[in-house]
């Protein structure tokens, strides 16, 4: 009969619980939440409680993005502020037909944290010591939300300024707002909605110069160093181990000092 090695059940069942708990640098999960995010808003957002489903879903990805980027504890606690916030105003609004001056207002709230996103992403990866597969999803994750926070942007710019975002739009949902940031950042430019005023062209113009940047210097650059090292963290290697010669070369010599004048003086003592 076979035997089982002892410890070999537990030790499998703590690596299997610990990749289901593991919640930092999942971008994997981030990547495969921004997509979920995108074909919800674009599909659930007209229904009457899809809006409920859709906030509650982006909250959700937010506040697990700032957790799996390891963020300050200050925006995870306003990401779960706001995930309450969205749920209970998108609730009110399903509920209470009309106009829901706090539903928007928990959007714009929402779209500033989410700009604040990428940028703990790329503080999260450009501390790891050598490029992974998380490490190129965590950029392309931030390549995305880099749209969903211009739409973010461009449908706030409509709120405050009360006027049409788009040219012969009146009133456009917010999978028109998407639909253009990503068009937008991709550089497609299909021409169906076109900003009206000044501010909207030149955050379009921005949004296009800006993703093709990114595309071009930082996810070209990781791609290129998939599975190698970073500059950054080879450095403070090199320094460790000059010092760690430094200091064994240094122990050395005074060893052999110490010996020395161990030997002068037991040959005085003798004299």
């Amino acid at each position: 009969m076979a035997t089982q090695q002892p410890g070999a059940g537990p030790s499998a069942t703590k690596r299997a619980v610990g990749l289901i708990t593991r919640h930092t640098d999942s971008y994997g999960l981030v990547l495969l939440l921004i997509i979920v995010d995108y074909i919800a808003v674009s599909m659930l957002l007209s229904a009457l409680w899809g809006r409920v489903a859709v906030d509650v879903l982006l909250s959700a990805t937010l506040l697990f993005t700032l957790r799996t980027s390891q963020a300050r504890r200050l925006w995870q606690l306003l990401a779960t502020f706001y995930l309450l916030a969205s749920a209970f105003a998108a609730i009110a609004s399903a509920l209470i037909p009309g106009p829901n001056a706090l539903g928007d207002w928990a959007t714009i709230a929402g779209g500033l944290l989410l700009i604040i996103t990428p940028f703990v992403i790329l503080r999260r990866i450009s501390a790891h010591r050598a490029v992974t597969t998380e490490t190129v999803l965590g950029a392309i994750c931030v390549y995305l939300l880099i749209g969903f926070s211009f739409a973010f942007i461009y449908s706030a710019i409509s709120y405050l300024s009360g006027a049409p975002f788009f040219e012969g739009q009146p009133g456009a949902p917010f999978n028109a707002y998407l639909f253009f940031s990503y068009t937008t950042l991709t550089t497609v430019g299909y021409g169906n909605l076109v900003p009206e005023g000044n501010l909207g062209q030149t955050m379009a113009m921005l949004e296009a110069i800006s993703g093709q940047i990114y595309l071009v210097i930082v996810v070209a650059r990781l791609v290129s160093l998939w599975g190698q090292s970073l500059p950054h963290a080879e450095r403070p290697l090199r320094r460790r181990v000059k010092t760690g010669r430094g200091a064994g070369v240094g122990a050395g010599e005074g060893d052999a000092g110490d010996a020395g004048d161990a030997g002068d003086a037991g040959e005085r003592s003798v004299t």
